[in-house]
């Protein structure tokens, strides 16, 4: 049985960063991946034959010059030259099957009514439905800001809480302020996961976790065992509360309380002849069997053009949502090239999350458990990475 010094469970940015910060430390490092690829949400999807070298995010597509944390990643990592900007365009509402700017479905007298709440109203202990509606007035929040909520956290935003989204951070201003990457934000994942002095493997499930007085025991699906001074959960909620059931059973309770949402998302290629939709960032349903629609068009490619449609589980079969997807884009199904469809679990928060999160920091208080991921200050990126580096300082305390 091989010993290593830290386990990582789960190789999306939360379990690489804090991998990559283990490494750089110089500990024995294992990075254990279910899936047959890092990156979890990080999922830069490359097409093959005529459109071999085009790339669509299926998870995660923007990065900005507050994320200080990715920041000190990449120049930690040597990215910083694999930076892409964007294309500056924007995001469209689709209202009875047709494409209509974000103004022309917004009331501008009853934004002058709300308006002035924005100066009074505090986040703390409010939803996004009961703060922002406060602010743009409860037809426009109905009507346009609902479904751009749910767009942007891909499930039904009303119940999220309001200081969980859009957190301020300090800028650097030696940064283009929002980017993306020559091969996609997979190349992020992908330089991490290849780091020097990181072992990984992939493609493998941890069936059974046991403590013990010389730290954690790993049984794989595949038969093989790890053994560990440190162990870190970079889990879904569900999947960390099924690993600890056994050892933790405090932790194991709450995590099994953070709810979640399945997303099913389908990435097409189109060739750009065939389009008559004009470019923009994506498409925000007002009602409709998906979320949002994520373009590539913030990264120019000289004859196609790239969709990912973010729908609500379980309503539509493969078929109907290319159905769909090709009527939105006002194409035929045989026009859509090469879809592909990725399923993900997003942590679906509501009001009293951040007690939750905070009772779980106090069962994992003083021990060699460490828990990171997208569940605790917000969903973003940063969040992840901030987390992380949350949880390697409580490590290098504790060494």
């Amino acid at each position: 049985m091989e010993q290593f010094e830290v386990i990582v469970i789960g190789a999306g940015i939360s379990g690489l960063s804090f991998a990559s910060y283990a490494v750089q430390a110089g500990l024995k490092t294992l990075v254990i991946e279910k899936g047959e690829r890092a990156g979890g949400c990080f999922h830069s999807h490359q097409f093959s034959d005529k459109a071999a070298g085009f790339w669509l995010e299926l998870g995660a597509h923007t990065c900005y010059n507050s994320y200080g944390g990715l920041i000190g990643l990449l120049e930690q990592h040597g990215m910083l030259d694999a930076i892409q900007p964007r294309e500056k365009v924007g995001f469209k509402m689709l209202v009875g099957d047709e494409i209509k700017s974000i103004p022309s479905q917004l009331s501008f007298f009853e934004l002058a009514l709300s308006g002035w709440h924005l100066f009074t109203s505090k986040k703390e202990g409010e939803s996004v439905e009961s703060y922002y509606g406060g602010i743009v007035g409860r037809g426009n929040y109905r009507k346009v800001f609902a479904p751009a909520f749910n767009a942007v956290l891909s499930q039904r935003a009303n119940d999220f809480p309001a200081d969980m989204l859009f957190n301020k951070r300090p800028r650097r201003k030696d940064i283009i302020k929002s980017y993306t990457f020559k091969s996609g934000l997979s190349s992020v994942t992908d330089k991490l996961a290849a780091m020097p002095g990181l072992t990984l493997a992939l493609g493998t499930q941890v069936r059974r976790i046991a403590q013990g007085d010389a730290g954690y025991t790993l049984e794989l699906a595949d038969g093989r065992s790890f053994s560990c001074d440190k162990l870190v959960l970079a889990l879904p909620p569900s999947e960390g509360a099924r690993l600890c059931g056994g050892f933790a059973p405090e932790l194991t309770d709450l995590l099994a309380q953070i709810k979640s949402e399945t997303i099913e998302s389908i990435g097409v290629a189109v060739e750009k002849s065939k389009l008559s939709v004009p470019l923009l960032a994506g498409i925000i349903p007002i009602e409709d069997d998906f979320y949002s629609a994520v373009s590539r068009d913030t990264v120019a490619h000289p004859t196609l053009r790239g969709f990912s449609f973010h729908f609500k589980v379980g309503r539509l079969s493969l078929e109907a949502k290319l159905k769909r997807i090709a009527k939105v884009l006002k194409v035929k199904v045989e026009d859509l090239e090469q879809p592909f469809e990725r399923v993900s679990n997003l942590p679906s928060p509501v009001l009293g999350h951040h007690q939750l999160t905070a009772d779980l920091d106090k069962a994992i208080a003083g021990t060699k458990l460490f828990v990171t991921g997208n569940y605790f200050a917000g969903m973003a990126i940063e969040d992840c990475i901030v987390r992380s580096q949350k949880e390697f300082a409580r490590l290098t305390a504790g060494r």
